[in-house]
């Protein structure tokens, strides 16, 4: 077991909502948006870190405790955002966690950490799963190695030794469901608003 490794969530809200009236950080889910619930689902972990890029000054502030890191090259896409925070944790296991991903909950990333803390000396990944299909967050081991500075996404560092990952099977598809259109906005409304039923 490795109890007292602290893992740094990094809540990914840089990219831009051409789709959608407001930024993806900012939308509305009853009475909370989808970066405060990120951050609220994030809370027992300390040391949240929030990447913003796109309308950063229309969501600044970010919910407290959650520190921001602004990437100025969020044009360039989402391994742009999870560069950025990695310059700025240094050397520290970290999950990944895309703003939109709000219907997840607390206890299903409280189970990707339980994994990582058990998971094998060679599992450097914890890599939610439902029904064979791969999600979100994602638990990595200590900061990523330096071909991920060349990398066009993330994946592809993660996949490229698979030896390497320890697969988590959840009961859950919130690892994967998102939004991006007023359509799958509404869908994870309908929702995010059944499951306080």
């Amino acid at each position: 077991m490795r109890k007292h490794e602290k893992i740094i969530p990094i809540i990914l809200a840089a990219g831009s909502s051409p789709n959608l009236a407001f930024p993806k950080a900012l939308a509305p889910f009853e009475r909370q948006t989808a970066l405060e619930i990120a951050v609220k689902n994030c809370s027992f972990l300390g040391g949240t870190l929030v990447v913003l890029g796109s309308e950063a000054q229309r969501i600044l502030p970010a919910p407290k405790p959650a520190e921001v890191v602004v990437n100025r090259k969020w044009r360039e896409g989402q391994i742009s955002s999870l560069l950025a925070a990695l310059r700025k944790i240094k050397n520290a296991a970290f999950l990944i966690y895309p703003v939109d991903h709000v219907l997840l909950t607390r206890n299903t990333l409280m189970q990707l950490v339980r994994a990582f803390h058990s998971r094998l000396a060679s599992q450097e990944v914890v890599m939610p799963r439902h029904n064979g299909a791969d999600g979100h967050p994602v638990d990595r081991l200590r900061s990523c190695p330096p071909r991920i500075f060349e990398a066009q996404t993330a994946r592809e560092v993660i996949y490229q030794i698979p030896q390497r990952i320890r697969v988590v099977n959840v009961r859950t598809t919130s690892i994967f469901e998102d939004f991006s259109t007023l359509e799958s906005y509404e869908e994870c409304l309908r929702k995010f608003a059944a499951r306080k039923r």
